[in-house]
């Protein structure tokens, strides 16, 4: 009973301390987070800016920006409330976070709901046997890149299945060139 009740223990103290890995690093933040404003600064252009950002909200819903967006946004309405803008991001970008969205004051790219029939099945699977239902090999020059399978996606999965893999470190990004959607992981968009 002893040797039970240690192990216990020993279970329990090892998940207390299981640290979840937050969706952006500080690496990451920091780079979001660049915008060069000094008086002589020349217009710079924060590459990660058009990274898509999702924020989820107390009605159920999605809010989905970018980071010129949210950062148009701190600029008009959030920035006596937090001391930079990193540290907005740190804020509105955990997982955790839900925005009040009756007091909207986030510049949209979209709103949605999610698909419950898509979350469900994302709960049932799992994200790696989800992530390969959904995707498929690229066509394009880089062999390791996936795309989203269009083919079996409906129109009202689309933004569901693009916040799912945004939880678990994937972004989408368009090909320009050829009609796909590439799945990119998060941390190769931001080397």
């Amino acid at each position: 009973m002893k040797k039970i009740l240690t192990l216990l223990l020993l279970f329990c103290f090892l998940i207390s301390c299981e640290r979840k890995e937050s969706n952006f690093s500080e690496e990451m933040i920091e780079k979001l987070a660049f915008h060069d404003e000094g008086k002589n600064a020349s217009v710079t252009v924060n590459l990660y800016s058009i990274i898509e950002l999702y924020i989820r909200t107390n009605e159920d819903g999605i809010f989905v920006t970018n980071g010129e967006l949210l950062y148009q946004s701190y600029k008009m309405y959030y920035q006596k409330n937090y001391k930079t803008y990193k540290e907005f991001l740190e804020t509105v970008l955990n997982e955790d976070y839900v925005f009040d969205a009756s007091n909207q004051k986030i510049i949209l790219l979209e709103n949605f709901k999610l698909n419950p029939k898509t979350e469900k099945e994302y709960d049932s699977l799992g994200f790696d046997r989800f992530l390969k239902k959904y995707s498929k090999p690229s066509l394009g020059e880089n062999e390791n890149e996936d795309e989203l399978n269009n083919l079996i996606i409906q129109p009202d999965e689309f933004s569901t299945i693009s916040y799912l893999l945004y939880l678990n470190g994937y972004d989408i990004r368009v090909d320009d060139i050829h009609p796909r959607y590439l799945i990119i992981k998060r941390e190769d968009l931001f080397k």
